[in-house]
């Protein structure tokens, strides 16, 4: 079981805790981490790109010039996707990318994350902590403390915190979940996983046991 050192938000070490091995030990599985980023990925796509065909032109349905006796060959309606200023042949439609993924392999996918950013040696600890009103002096001073103001830091809360968001949402590097919304792909797209002690007890009672 790995062991990682608790932090103040000035930097100072209190402690260790060890990292449950069901979350932080599990042996990656690449594919899950995978499919769940895909999906995640697809379900931010709005599907609303839309091209107006030849029926739904606002142009006139007579056509251009007669169809014989000019010399030229025939031609369609003023519509026709071959005309400038026509409808669209084949052209983007509204649709949905809605992709749905197993809630075990949604569990995996956040395990194997978890375990990949343990293996690094990327998963930090925080005494669990308040502010009485948003600073993002404060916050930003805590990254540089533990060293890792030049990364891309993702800090896990036992629960929905405004004042701390507030704090952090001008740190370009550092952003804010709670625990129980965190996916794979916010796990994978950070540098380093930053736990308070409240969102590692909080990890443990959503995906620790079997």
């Amino acid at each position: 079981m790995a062991s990682v050192e608790v932090h103040t938000l000035d930097g100072e070490v209190t402690g260790s805790v060890d990292l449950p091995e069901e979350i932080f030990g599990v042996e990656p599985s690449r594919d899950a981490i995978y499919y769940v980023v895909k999906a995640y990925l697809a379900n931010q796509r709005q599907g609303n790109a839309a091209a107006k065909t030849r029926a739904e032109v606002d142009l006139t349905k007579h056509k251009v010039y007669r169809q014989k006796g000019t010399g030229r060959a025939r031609v369609g309606t003023a519509a026709s996707p071959i005309r400038v200023g026509g409808g669209v042949a084949h052209g983007p439609r509204p649709r949905h990318f809605l992709e749905r993924v197993p809630k075990k392999v949604k569990r995996l996918a956040i395990r194997s994350a978890f375990s990949f950013k343990a293996a690094e040696g990327e998963v930090k600890v925080l005494e669990n902590f308040s502010l009485e009103a948003p600073k993002t002096k404060r916050m930003a001073g805590m990254a540089q403390a533990i060293k890792m103001e030049d990364r891309k830091v993702l800090l896990l809360m036992a629960k929905a915190d405004p004042v701390v968001f507030k704090s952090c949402r001008n740190l370009p590097k550092l952003s804010v979940l709670p625990i129980s919304q965190v996916s794979a792909y916010d796990v994978i797209h950070a540098d380093t996983v930053i736990f308070t002690q409240g969102a590692l007890t909080r990890a443990q009672a959503l995906w620790g046991a079997a």
